[in-house]
């Protein structure tokens, strides 16, 4: 009995198993993409592999006879899908829809397929562009929507409220996959462009809040502003510095307003002082603003907190009266010592450098800035060997000018009469050496003598006993 139950118990298992196999099989042998399968939204199911490479080929072909529409405001731009080489990999897409259920163990294949049968499964289309072209149009487009945000000022010219000016900035990390969703969505191929509005700092009525409306000192200097790269320097940190509001008691820092001088920022390489040369660097310029600043700063009898000199004078402030920087080395810093707040104005016109510093009014007292010339700091005389030149002659290649010291004086007057006097910088600049050129050539003359001294020698006596030696 027990054995006939074991019997009839084995028998039932084998037929479950056949049955479950037959019932299983065809879909596990299915020649198609399963049911449910699509490929963004395109049903592939039950179609062959040349069928599906049909369908995504004419997808692909009329993808690319279209262009997307880009906008913001009444700015709109239109993309190409061939601009920039955007395709579809049509195999990788292929083999993704056509692998689905047919990886892993029967029966998480028979799972997979149940899935896509009851709840649809969704492969993304493999595409492929070039991110160089992408970003290369994405940066055309930031040239045209991209500006800073200005802050409200007064004009130096007619002292009136000049409002603020809103910025713009377009986000690219996020242009970017709206770019690309776009140009696969047949329906939607319109993007509003991600741009983040940029706000000022100094609105027109926090300027009005503030009373802030009369020049205490205006100073101009001349560029040449046939140098295109240090007239954007120029331009540039203007911008940033104009508008610029100082509160009571507080400290200017020009180096924290303008920050690092990186291409990245927008500063250019042009010449700058550096150990008493000229030399290419970026940002060269931007001292001719720290300059026109610190002159506006002093005769605004204004505090200097820090301030240094450049290694050689300039052309365009008298001695004594520059002020060079150096981000995260030298820094130009003044304090408000007033009791009201103040507001610097730069403005750039032609080949003219103008900063204004503002108040609430102006000053009561003449402010007169002097120069006291010191003894100068003599040029070293500089030898250079020159083997074109005979010994005893030199040529000078280089003349040397002394460098210029001089006491910087700030003289404050009240009604005609002196009340205070204070020494702002001594200041030395270094010299231009001297460069004389020594000759090391040697003469005709000597080179013949010393020939014919060689000449007349008495030929040295020989010694047998060495000879003996060497025979030895």
């Amino acid at each position: 009995m027990k054995k006939t139950w074991l019997v009839m118990t084995a028998t039932t298992s084998v037929i479950i198993i056949s049955l479950s196999m037959i019932f299983l099989m065809p879909p596990l042998t299915y020649p198609n993409v399963y049911k449910g399968v699509t490929v963004d939204g395109i049903d592939v199911s039950g179609r062959n592999r040349e069928e599906v490479a049909q369908l995504l080929k004419a997808w692909q072909k009329k993808r690319n006879d279209q262009y997307i529409t880009l906008y913001y405001g009444e700015m709109v731009f239109k993309l190409e899908a061939a601009s920039i080489d955007f395709d579809l990999d049509i195999n990788d897409t292929i083999n993704a829809a056509w692998n689905y259920g047919r990886d892993g163990f029967w029966w998480e294949r028979i799972k997979k397929i149940r899935d896509a049968e009851k709840n649809g499964y969704n492969i993304p289309l493999n595409t492929r562009y070039s991110e160089v072209k992408l970003n290369q149009l994405i940066k055309q487009w930031q040239g045209i929507i991209e500006r800073p945000a200005r802050n409200a000022t007064l004009s130096l010219a007619t002292g009136g409220l000049i409002a603020e000016q809103q910025g713009a900035r377009l986000e690219s990390d996020a242009l970017r996959p709206l770019v690309l969703r776009a140009l696969i969505n047949e329906e939607d191929n319109a993007v509003a462009l991600p741009v983040t509005t940029i706000y000022p700092e100094v609105t027109a009525d926090h300027i009005a809040s503030t009373g802030i409306r009369e020049a205490l000192s205006v100073y101009t200097t001349i560029f040449n502003s046939g140098d295109a790269n240090r007239t954007a320097n120029i331009k540039l940190s203007a911008q940033k510095t104009n508008g610029y509001i100082i509160y009571p008691g507080k400290v200017f820092s020009f180096n924290e307003i303008v920050g690092p001088r990186e291409e990245v920022y927008g500063f250019k390489e042009a010449l700058e002082i550096v150990d008493g040369e000229f030399v290419p660097g970026i940002g060269g310029g931007i001292c001719q603003l720290s300059s026109t600043l610190y002159n506006a700063v002093i005769l605004a009898n204004l505090g200097i907190a820090e301030r240094y000199n450049h290694s050689k004078p300039l052309s365009y402030v008298p001695l004594g009266r520059d002020a060079t920087v150096a981000y995260g080395i030298l820094d130009f810093k003044f304090t408000n010592n007033t009791p009201n707040p103040l507001m610097i104005m730069a403005e750039v016109n032609g080949n003219k450098l103008t900063v204004g510093i503002f108040g609430k009014s102006r000053i009561a007292e003449t402010i007169e800035i002097a120069s006291i010339k010191q003894e100068p700091v003599l040029p070293a005389i500089i030898q250079k060997p020159d083997d074109t030149l005979y010994m005893g002659e030199t040529k000078i290649e280089k003349q040397g000018k002394p460098g210029p010291a001089v006491i910087t004086v700030r003289i404050v007057r009240s009604q005609g009469r002196e009340i205070k006097r204070e020494v702002l910088s001594k200041d030395r600049y270094l010299p231009d050496d001297t460069i004389i050129r020594v000759g090391t050539q040697m003469p005709p003359f000597m080179r013949e003598g010393l020939q014919d001294s060689q000449d007349k020698q008495p030929a040295k006596p020989v010694n047998p006993a060495n000879d003996i030696k060497l025979k030895q």
